[in-house]
């Protein structure tokens, strides 16, 4: 039974981890040889993931698991939205050189500037609460470091750029891996007011490229 039980979040965890994996080769653009950082993701993500699948047969599940089992589906969700959003202009890979020339402020690219990272952290936060004891934190905070510096390094790319003044202000808007209530309340307020209505969106603005 306890085999069973922790087949639950293993699959769903593994559903995510494919999903990871399947955008490294087919979705993200690569604009020359994959960048060292991302092999160096790749190589925590896979480790990262045995160690999880290792932990819930050897050490059983917490009590936090059904929350787990919910960041994974919260995960995945997110992960096809961007995906999605991305569809036509996919991005580069984590630490590419690439040059930025436009902006993608569709999706989910509207309240966070990394909802691809952000799946992946509610990923590993899951795996970290699907485990009983500390030391699964770990991953998580391991990730997060690498992300953010990943983060970092593609915003200074943007104030680099002929789009530094337009990013400053999306950057406003936005938030980096976590939503800015007030930002967004203000700008639905800002949109309600000038259709005259609620509901009713502004133009639509035309998709264009961003980060992961």
């Amino acid at each position: 039974m306890h085999y069973v039980v922790s087949a639950i979040p293993l699959t769903a965890g593994f559903v995510c981890f494919a999903g990871f994996c399947w955008a490294v080769k087919s979705h993200f653009r690569k604009t020359a040889r994959i960048p060292p950082g991302t092999y160096l993701i790749s190589v925590l993500t896979v480790i990262g993931f045995l160690w999880f699948a290792l932990r819930l047969f050897t050490n059983g599940l917490s009590t936090l698991w059904a929350l787990a089992l919910t960041l994974f589906i919260v995960s995945a969700a997110l992960f096809a939205w961007t995906v999605n959003a991305t569809r036509e202009t996919p991005p580069t890979l984590a630490f590419d050189t690439d040059e930025p020339y436009f902006l993608l402020n569709n999706g989910p690219y509207r309240y966070v500037r990394h909802p691809f990272y952000l799946s992946y952290l509610l990923f590993w936060t899951g795996t970290a609460l699907a485990s009983p004891g500390l030391l699964p934190w770990a991953a998580p905070f391991v990730m997060l470091l690498v992300y953010w510096t990943a983060a970092r390094r593609e915003e200074r790319k943007f104030a680099r750029s002929s789009l530094a003044a337009a990013y400053q202000l999306y950057r406003d808007g936005a938030g980096m891996f976590a939503p800015r209530l007030r930002s967004n309340l203000a700008a639905g307020l800002t949109r309600r007011r000038a259709n005259g209505r609620p509901g009713k969106p502004l133009k639509k603005i035309p998709p264009s490229r961003f980060l992961p």
